[in-house]
C-alpha cells in the first residue's frame, strides 16, 4: 500500500489537501463554548402565595405538591423551603434522564395536584435546569441624567417600555440570541385624583365616577348582521385604551354633563415595585442575553456589539453597559489552550530539530502534525462536538502523543537510506515495518480514555469530549503518519539537498553522548546493587506518607475576580429602605475600585431558578480588576454590615457560570439542620442565634445564619367580640 502511495504523490497531497481545506472551514462554524452542552437533571417549582405565612403555604400548597411530585420516575432528591410568601421545590434527577420529558410529567403531577389545592392559589411555575440558560452577559439600561425627580421618574417609564418593546425584540432576531430575560422595567399605572370641590359642586360622589369607569371599560362583544347578499360582523369596543380615553369620559348628573377630566386630575405614574435593578448606583433596566447552545461565542459578541453601537449612536441620553460578562471567561480559557497548544507545536519543533539533527525531518514532522490537528476539526464537526475547554485540553494531552507516530516513522526511514536503500525504497521499508507496531501503540494509548466514555453522571458526560479529542487526534495522526508523511518525506529529501535545508549537526556524536552517559548509569547502578535496592525501599514509605499528606479537595481552587453577595437585612424594612442601605454599602465599596450591579427585592426574570428575593433581600454583584481584591473587598462587606446591621445575614458566592452549575464550587462546606423535638413546632430564634455565636467562638468563622421575620400577631377573643 506504501509502495502505491509513493508512486502517486500528488493524488495523496490532493486527498490530505483537500481534508486539510475542510477542517479549516469548519473551524470557523464550530460552536465555541466554555464546556460541553450538559443537561442537567434538575428541575425546579416556584409556588407563589400572595399574604400567605410560611406554615401556611407549606400545609396548603407545598406539602401537597411534594406528595405528587415523590411519585416521579427516576426521581433522586427532592428538597423543598416554603418562606411567607412564596416557596420552592427542588427535585434532582438520576443522570441520563430524559430532562424534556421530566419536565412534562412535574407539570401533570402538578395538574393533578392542582384539585387539592385553595382556589385561589396560582399554578405554580416550573422551571428546567439548563446550562445554556445561564445568561452570557447582562445588558444593564440607565439614563445619563438620573437625579431621581419627577421628570427622570417618566424618563424611566419610557426606557422600561422602550427596553422591553425595541431593545428587547431587536437582539431576539438576532440569530446567535435564545431568548432575552428582563428585570427591572416599571409599569405604568393610571392615577385619578378626584377634586372634592368641584365634585360637591356639581353633586357627584366618587361612587358616579367608578360606575362611569366601569359602564365606558366594557366589551360587550360581536354580532352579525345580514343584508341581503351580504353579512356583516359588527363589534363594540368601548375599552379604555389610552389616557385620553378616560379624560374624555362623561358624566351626567343633574340635567348637566361633566368629562372626567373636569372633576379630577389624571396622569400616568409608574405602579408600585416590587424589587429594582441598580448599575452604578442608578436605577437600571437589565436584559439578561442567553445564547443558542449551537452558535459560536464570538459571531454572538460581534452582533450584539453592533446592535449596542447602533442604538447607543441614536440614543444618546441611554447609558449600555455590560455586567456578569462569561464571555471573558470564555475568551480567557479559549485563547490560553490555544496559546498552550500553539507553544506546544513550537516546543515540539524545536526538540526535534535539537534530537534529529537537520531541519528537513522536523519540518516534515512539523506539516503533518498540522495537517492532522486541522483535520481532527473536520471530526468535531462531523461529530456535532464544540471547541470547549475540555476538547481542547485533549487536543493539546494528543499533541505530544500525535509526535510519536511520526518520529517513528522518520527515523526508521533514515535508518533504512543509512543501510544503503533507495529513497523511494527506503520510505516504503521504513512505513510498513512500523504500521502494525504504531497502530497497537495508538490503540493501547486510546484505551486508556476510552473508560472515560462510560463514567457516570455528569462527570462522564464531561469527560467524553476529552476521550473523543484524544482517540480523534491519536487516529488522525495515525494515518497521516503512514499516508502522508513518507509522501512528504520523498519530496522534501528528493528536492531539499540545497540552502539550509540541506544543513546538518552533530546527530550520531549526540547519539553516542547520550549512549555512553547511559552506560556509565547502569555500570554505577550494578556496582552498588544493594545501596540501590535499599534506596529504592526507602521511597515506598516515604511516598505512602506523601500520599496521606497532599491535601485533598472536590476542585481545584480557582481566582475569581468576581463576588456574589446575597444579604437579608432581618429586619421587617420595605423597598426603598433596602435599596438605600444597598447605596450605602455601595459607596463604601467604591474607594476599592470595585464595579457593582445589584438585584433588589423581587425580581421579574422569567428563568430564575433560585427563590425569589424578598423586600428585605438584595443580591450585589461585584467585579474587581485582579483577583487578589476579592477576598480585601469580602472583608469590608463584612465588617461594614456588621457594624451597621449586625443582625443582618450575609453570604458569599461565585458568580454563576456554567462551571459553577456544573460542579458548584461555591457550596457550603459544611451544613447544619436543626430540628426541634416536638415536630410541631420550629426551633426558637433565640437558641438558633446561640448556636451561631458558639460556632463562630469555636472555629472564628462566621457561619451564614437563618434569618428570622418579626411578626404582629392578633388573637381576637370571640366572646368579647359577640
Amino acid at each position: 500500500m506504501i509502495k502505491f502511495l509513493l508512486q502517486r504523490p500528488i493524488a495523496v497531497l490532493m486527498a490530505f489537501t483537500a481534508c486539510f481545506i475542510l477542517g479549516l472551514a469548519t473551524y470557523f462554524s464550530l460552536p465555541v463554548s466554555l464546556l460541553p452542552d450538559i443537561a442537567i437533571p434538575e428541575i425546579t417549582v416556584q409556588v407563589a402565595g400572595e399574604n400567605r405565612s410560611a406554615r401556611e403555604l407549606e400545609n396548603t400548597i407545598v406539602k401537597p405538591i411534594r406528595l405528587q411530585l415523590m411519585q416521579l420516575s427516576g426521581l433522586r432528591d427532592i428538597k423543598s423551603e416554603a418562606r411567607d410568601g412564596s416557596g420552592i421545590i427542588r427535585l434532582s434527577f438520576d443522570f441520563g434522564t430524559n430532562t424534556e420529558l421530566a419536565f412534562i410529567e412535574v407539570n401533570e403531577k402538578i395538574d393533578a395536584a392542582m384539585n387539592y389545592l385553595p382556589r385561589d392559589a396560582e399554578r405554580p411555575r416550573v422551571v428546567k435546569a439548563s446550562a445554556t440558560d445561564i445568561p452570557v452577559f447582562c445588558l444593564n439600561l440607565t439614563l445619563r441624567s438620573d437625579k431621581g425627580g419627577e421628570q427622570d421618574e417618566e424618563a424611566f417609564l419610557n426606557l422600561s417600555e422602550f427596553a422591553e418593546t425595541v431593545i428587547k425584540r431587536r437582539i431576539e432576531q438576532l440569530p446567535e440570541v435564545a431568548m432575552v430575560d428582563m428585570t427591572g422595567q416599571v409599569g405604568r399605572e393610571l392615577q385619578i385624583v378626584p377634586d372634592r370641590a368641584m365634585m360637591e359642586m356639581a353633586g357627584i360622589t366618587q361612587e358616579d365616577i367608578e360606575m362611569a369607569l366601569t359602564a365606558n371599560n366594557i366589551e360587550p362583544g360581536s354580532m352579525t348582521v345580514r343584508d341581503g347578499y351580504y353579512e356583516y360582523n359588527i363589534k363594540f369596543s368601548t375599552l379604555l385604551r389610552t389616557e385620553e380615553d378616560v379624560r374624555n369620559i362623561y358624566l351626567r348628573k343633574g340635567g348637566r354633563i361633566f368629562q372626567l377630566k373636569d372633576l379630577s386630575k389624571i396622569s400616568i405614574i409608574p405602579e408600585k415595585s416590587a424589587g429594582a435593578s441598580l448599575s452604578a448606583g442608578k436605577r437600571a433596566v437589565t436584559l439578561a442575553v442567553i445564547k443558542q447552545a449551537d452558535e459560536n461565542m464570538d459571531n454572538m459578541k460581534e452582533a450584539l456589539q453592533e446592535t449596542m453601537d447602533y442604538f447607543a449612536g441614536i440614543y444618546p441620553d441611554i447609558e449600555f453597559s455590560i455586567s456578569r460578562n462569561q464571555t471573558e471567561l470564555l475568551d480567557y480559557t479559549i485563547s490560553n489552550l490555544k496559546q498552550n497548544l500553539s507553544l506546544g507545536f513550537v516546543f515540539i519543533c524545536i526538540v526535534a530539530v535539537l534530537f534529529l539533527g537537520d531541519v528537513k525531518s522536523p519540518a516534515v514532522i512539523g506539516l503533518s502534525m498540522v495537517v492532522s490537528l486541522v483535520i481532527s476539526l473536520l471530526f468535531f464537526y462531523l461529530f456535532n462536538m464544540s471547541l470547549n475547554i475540555i476538547s481542547l485540553s485533549g487536543l493539546i494531552l494528543a499533541l505530544g502523543m500525535m509526535i510519536d507516530s511520526s518520529i517513528v516513522v522518520t527515523e526508521n526511514i533514515a535508518q533504512y537510506r543509512a543501510r544503503g536503500e533507495t529513497l523511494e525504497r527506503a520510505c516504503d521499508l521504513g512505513t510498513t515495518e512500523v504500521i502494525t507496531p504504531m497502530l497497537s501503540s495508538t490503540l493501547t494509548t486510546i484505551a486508556v480514555f476510552v473508560p472515560l466514555v462510560f463514567m457516570s453522571g455528569i462527570a462522564g458526560a464531561i469527560f467524553y469530549d476529552q476521550a473523543f479529542a484524544v482517540t480523534v487526534g491519536l487516529m488522525v495522526s495515525y494515518f497521516t503518519g503512514i499516508g502522508l508523511l513518507p509522501v512528504l518525506y520523498k519530496l522534501v529529501y528528493m528536492h531539499g539537498n540545497r540552502g539550509w535545508l540541506a544543513k546538518q549537526w552533530g546527530h550520531d556524536s549526540g547519539n553516542n553522548r547520550l549512549r555512553a552517559w547511559y552506560d556509565k548509569g547502569i555500570d554505577f547502578v550494578f556496582r552498588h546493587k544493594r545501596s540501590n535496592v535499599l534506596a529504592l525501599v526507602l521511597t515506598i514509605p516515604l511516598c505512602v506518607f506523601c500520599f496521606y499528606q497532599i491535601p485533598t479537595s472536590r476542585m481545584p481552587e480557582i481566582d475569581q475576580n468576581e463576588l456574589i453577595m446575597r444579604v437579608e437585612w432581618n429586619e421587617n424594612i420595605h423597598l426603598d429602605e433596602n435599596r438605600a442601605r444597598v447605596e450605602a454599602l455601595c459607596n463604601q465599596v467604591d474607594s476599592l475600585g470595585a464595579e457593582h450591579t445589584a438585584y433588589i427585592g423581587r425580581q421579574q426574570f422569567l428563568l430564575n431558578r433560585d427563590k425569589e428575593l424578598s423586600a428585605t433581600e438584595a443580591e450585589v454583584y461585584f467585579r474587581t480588576s485582579d483577583p487578589k481584591e476579592i477576598d480585601p473587598l469580602q472583608k469590608r462587606i463584612s465588617k461594614w454590615i456588621k457594624q451597621n446591621y449586625p443582625t443582618a445575614v450575609v453570604a458569599f458566592s461565585p458568580p454563576e457560570t456554567v462551571f459553577e452549575k456544573l460542579f458548584v464550587t461555591g457550596e457550603a462546606d459544611v451544613v447544619a439542620e436543626l430540628y426541634a423535638r416536638n415536630k410541631a413546632l420550629a426551633p426558637k430564634a433565640d437558641s438558633i442565634r446561640l448556636i451561631e455565636q458558639g460556632i463562630a467562638d469555636a472555629t472564628g468563622l462566621n457561619p451564614s445564619g437563618v434569618a428570622f421575620d418579626n411578626q404582629l400577631n392578633i388573637a381576637v377573643d370571640q366572646e368579647k367580640l359577640l
